[in-house]
């Protein structure tokens, strides 16, 4: 897994919740500004229509007494003005104030009415003084928008159109006992003593106010604060129920993250951050397993995809059944699962792998199941869960088997990994900057013993690794189907070196090339190198083309066709390595062969001489009835070549006469 992809499925499977709840807060955080902003905007208007009230009324008195100053006595004054507070419900004494001082008819305000109020009177006009029983309640502040003037108390209440108020401590006001009950105790609201100046000089008027509320203002007080307590409990129910919203969604994306769609379990990703955790706090042994259930496309071949799905969900449950506390399984791939098991030793881990293997074929009575399996043990708690589990598949047994099997990674399995991958990331290179080398392998007739015919076998010559032995790579490239490459790659070159050998006047040897199993595969295979060795202009008859007996195993009519076409076409077929399968005479019966070539383990640690000798004569002569020539390939000794001869054998081909030469070196060999 590439580092962007792991950092993309954890951001996606560890996604915080915090900024869902920070979006959440901020957007409800603004409703509940808006919201309380509206609510004391609605209540500074109530109180504002209040003051102002109260505030027309004192001044329709105040102009009342600077038009009737003059006409009127004093007391006939006083005595109108008495009955304006029974018209004003807000104010409940008015004194006209002639010099004899407010500060005597309420002694209340005397610490108050100093010099600065003074200054505030003749320059406003009024002045408020506010009851100091609600000292503690409110605490108003104002300014002059001119900053010509300031003045400041906690008990001053300055009232004017260029004066406004600053701020009010609402919230003492609300939890303040007396003040919630005022509506029923005595329907007021605030009382406060006013000064207000008259044009008559040295008269002032001075009010006690009680600043009251009618039902309307009540009524929308009410739902203002109702309406803000609804808005509150609804606008806290939704946040609670977003958030937990956002919980169970985090909760259920993450389920499907690390569920595995076939079995239901935990998949790989689970599994490599579950084990992870477990490695890296240290506290047990633990080892990674790879099981793999073999043959499992030939189940779903009998029985159906969806059983072998039924198969594998049966197998996930059975192992998490059996499993400890602390160990884990995971369907990882196809019929792969990997398990954390914990371990003291490494034969008390084998049965335990076992036991699941037994529980799960009792469990699934009837149905014959092999499984084998790969160990890793961690060796540490630093180790990288991906690694391990890497590791663990590497050492899982290549080939199927009708029998349990477990292996333990090892150093040396990595390296053939490393050294396969290697292999495979240069191969394609490697034959477009022509790294393969064609050696020549002479074959001499037993008549003369003369060189009469060679065989094409390719050597990796690598710029890093150096020199390459076929028994490496050919393996890995029949696996991979890069031998087709390889095949076209090798008939070229000898085709190219055969019309070489044409242009230079020198007389052309026939150079057996092996075609691999999987082109015989193809219906055009004969057409396809035909058309190879026609580019170059060279006689059929001087192409031997070899392919082994196993390729007789495949598709036998695609294989005889080919084979048919290939001699009408003028090609010598031959069967390389006869003798090593165990249809050799069957084939014999199948195929039009030109030349069969003896397997080199009939002359290699040969314990009864006379038996094989047996053996490889009969089947020299057998061809020579079927009209096919005759290669003996590994000869190695001088009692060997005497015997062929005596035989009839046709060609020989060994380290006896050569080993395989580069084409500089055959050359001199053959044209010299």
């Amino acid at each position: 897994m590439s580092k962007k992809k792991d950092r993309r499925l954890k951001r996606l499977q560890r996604h915080p919740i915090w900024p869902a709840v920070v979006e959440i807060i901020i957007t409800e955080t603004i409703i509940f500004t808006l919201t309380t902003a509206i609510c004391i905007l609605a209540l500074f208007g109530i109180i504002n229509t209040v003051f102002m009230q109260n505030l027309k009324e004192c001044r329709t008195i105040v102009q009342t007494v600077n038009e009737n100053w003059y006409k009127e006595s004093r007391q006939q004054l006083q005595s109108r003005l008495t009955k304006y507070t029974e018209t004003y419900s807000d104010i409940t004494e008015i004194i006209i104030d002639d010099g004899i001082g407010a500060k005597k008819f309420f002694p209340e305000i005397a610490d108050f009415f100093n010099d600065e109020t003074e200054e505030v009177l003749n320059t406003v006009g009024m002045v408020h003084f506010l009851d100091p029983k609600y000292d503690k309640v409110f605490e108003t502040f104002f300014s002059d928008p001119d900053d010509e003037l300031q003045a400041s108390h906690p008990a001053k209440f300055l009232f004017n159109q260029k004066y406004f108020i600053k701020a009010i401590n609402i919230g003492a006001f609300l939890h303040n006992p007396d003040s919630l009950d005022w509506a029923q105790r005595e329907n007021n609201f605030l009382g406060t003593i006013s000064v207000f100046k008259t044009d008559i000089p040295n008269v002032r008027i001075c009010f006690r106010n009680l600043f009251t509320i009618n039902a309307i203002q009540y009524t929308l007080f009410i739902l203002v604060l109702l309406f803000f307590s609804i808005v509150f409990i609804l606008d806290g129910f939704y946040d609670i129920k977003k958030i937990i919203t956002v919980i169970h969604e985090r909760r259920r994306l993450n389920q499907l993250i690390t569920t595995d769609t076939i079995t239901g379990g935990n998949n790989k990703d689970c599994f490599m951050q579950r084990a992870g955790k477990r490695i890296s706090k240290g506290h047990s042994q633990y080892a990674v397993v790879q099981l793999r259930l073999e043959k499992y496309r030939n189940f779903c071949t009998a029985y159906g995809l969806k059983q072998g799905e039924n198969l594998l969900e049966d197998i996930n449950q059975i192992i998490s059944e059996i499993l400890g506390k602390k160990e884990l399984v995971a369907h990882i791939e196809k019929s792969d699962f990997a398990l954390l098991l914990e371990y003291y030793n490494q034969d008390e881990l084998d049965i335990h792998i076992k036991n699941i293997m037994n529980t799960i074929r009792e469990r699934r009575n009837g149905q014959h199941l092999t499984f084998s399996a790969g160990v890793c043990p961690v060796n540490s708690k630093s180790d990288d869960i991906a690694d391990l589990l890497t590791f663990a598949g590497v050492a899982v047994p290549r080939e199927a088997s009708i029998k349990d099997e477990i292996d333990w990674f090892n150093d040396s399995m990595k390296e053939n990994q490393v050294w396969e991958r290697r292999i495979e990331d240069d191969m394609e290179e490697a034959l477009y900057k022509h790294e393969f080398q064609v050696y020549l392998q002479p074959k001499y007739s037993t008549k003369g013993e003369k060189l009469s015919a060679a065989e094409a076998l390719v050597r990796w010559d690598h710029p890093v690794l150096g020199f390459i032995s076929p028994g490496k790579f050919i393996p890995l490239f029949e696996k991979n189907g890069f031998i087709l490459m390889l095949d076209d790659y090798m008939l070229t070159e000898v085709a190219r070196l055969q019309s070489n050998w044409l242009s230079q006047g020198k007389k052309l040897v026939p150079i057996s090339v092996n075609v691999s199993r999987a082109h015989f595969a193809e219906d055009n295979l004969a057409e396809h190198i035909c058309y190879i060795v026609d580019r170059f202009k060279v006689p059929h008859e001087y192409i031997e083309l070899e392919l082994t007996e196993s390729a007789f195993f495949d598709d036998k009519a695609t294989l005889l066709s080919t084979v048919r076409k290939l001699k009408d076409m003028g090609f010598k077929v031959s069967m390389d390595d006869f003798g090593a399968g165990y249809s050799s005479l069957n084939s014999l019966k199948e195929l039009p062969l030109d030349i069969i070539k003896l397997d080199a383990e009939f002359f290699r640690s040969v314990d009864d001489i006379t038996r094989s000798n047996l053996i490889v004569g009969e089947t020299i002569s057998l061809a020579k009835k079927l009209g096919m020539q005759i290669v003996a390939e590994g000869i190695e000794t001088r009692e060997q070549v005497d015997f062929l001869a005596q035989q009839n054998c046709d060609l020989i081909q060994g380290f006896y006469f050569s080993k395989p030469l580069p084409v500089s070196e055959f050359e001199d060999r053959a044209f010299n």
